[in-house]
């Protein structure tokens, strides 16, 4: 029987060595493999996630550094979609502050976004996610004050609607009403057409050197600002995960989807307990958006942005944001129609108002 062996391997050096060679390759790409995930999982453990269980999946969240002092009222931060906490990292840092750390705060991420999973979740799934961990997470009595970022204030909204307990609750970029008809909905479903190519470049990316794709990143930011922090690096290194990617696509599709006409009604049923915050030049919460809440709530609590400060405050506004939610949180601030922002032409604005002018979108 071995004499039967030894002829068979005589005869076959070549296919032996082919077998070899596949065995190899095989460990050097899975060694790769851990090695990229190993760096990845490194870099996260920097922005201090704590995996919590909701609803049966596991969510990342950002606590901020005083969140075990449960005397303090709750900031619960909801970020637009992609749904990465790390985004939120220096905003809630500051604004913690800035409020005289009165108040401890969290960012939860949406589910599916991270970490990343292979099950799509939608709003309804996202709105649930959030009303369990106030439910499930927060002790009894706890007051919970809602900082809704774009999609997030959407969400903001519908925890009001279940009827939560809630305290005043800023909305920035509020991004609430008929998506489908936003400008920038057009884009959107561009890259939703093409999400299957930009998922592959993405796993391709994944298996680059751990360096090169840090120097992509960097160079990508750089749209958005100079000065990239290493919390937004490592979160866009997060996004760029294929199951993550399909979770923010899968979102995005829901919302067009999901996101119809506003209930005003809502609105002004808690309107002393909610600030609406826009942006000059936002085509994803246009002024015309704000023209149409106000004709609905005349009385609501809004504020507009310098020209500046772009939707992805998180990338290049941080400071100026956080000063602000801290004053709609800590004072009676209300907008003042006559110096909403330098050079805003109210007649204009009050023309709007009465719906006898609309606004032109612009791009930022």
């Amino acid at each position: 029987m071995l004499e039967y062996f030894n002829n068979l391997i005589a005869g076959n050096e070549e296919l032996l060595a082919n077998i070899s060679n596949s065995i190899l390759i095989t460990i050097i790409f899975l060694t790769f493999c851990f090695v990229v995930i190993l760096f990845r999982q490194k870099d996260l453990n920097k922005l201090n996630y704590k995996r919590e269980y909701i609803n049966k999946n596991y969510v990342n969240i950002l606590y901020s550094s005083n969140w075990e002092d449960e005397d303090l009222p709750v900031l619960l931060i909801i970020p637009g979609n992609p749904g990465q906490a790390g985004y939120y990292k220096e905003y809630m840092d500051l604004l913690i502050l800035k409020c005289d750390e009165k108040y401890r705060a969290c960012v939860l991420s949406h589910v599916g976004h991270s970490p990343a999973s292979d099950k799509i979740f939608n709003v309804q799934d996202q709105v649930e996610s959030k009303l369990q961990f106030i439910t499930s997470k927060l002790e009894p009595g706890t007051k919970i004050h809602l900082i809704g970022h774009s999609f997030g204030a959407y969400i903001a909204l519908k925890l009001f609607e279940k009827g939560i307990k809630l305290e005043k609750s800023v909305l920035l970029f509020p991004m609430f009403d008929n998506m489908a008809q936003m400008p920038k909905a057009a884009n959107l479903r561009t890259l939703l057409n093409w999400q299957t190519h930009i998922i592959g470049v993405a796993w391709l990316t994944g298996l680059l050197p751990y360096k090169l794709k840090n120097k992509m990143i960097q160079f990508y930011s750089a749209r958005f600002s100079k000065n990239i922090q290493d919390h937004i690096s490592i979160t866009i290194a997060e996004l760029i995960a294929p199951d993550a990617l399909k979770n923010v696509f899968g979102l995005a599709s829901s919302e067009l989807a999901a996101i119809k006409d506003p209930d005003f009604k809502l609105i002004k049923k808690h309107k002393d307990k909610l600030v609406f915050y826009y942006g000059m030049h936002d085509l994803w919460a246009p002024l015309d958006c704000l023209r149409k809440l106000r004709k609905a709530v005349p009385d609501v609590n809004f504020h507009i942005a310098d020209e500046e400060v772009l939707h992805t405050f998180m990338f290049n506004s941080c400071e100026k944001v956080a000063k602000k939610t801290a004053e709609f949180l800590t004072g009676n601030t209300r907008y003042d129609i006559n110096n909403l922002i330098p050079n805003f032409d109210m007649e204009a604005e009050a023309a709007r108002a009465d719906g006898d002018l609309e606004y032109d979108f612009c791009d930022d």
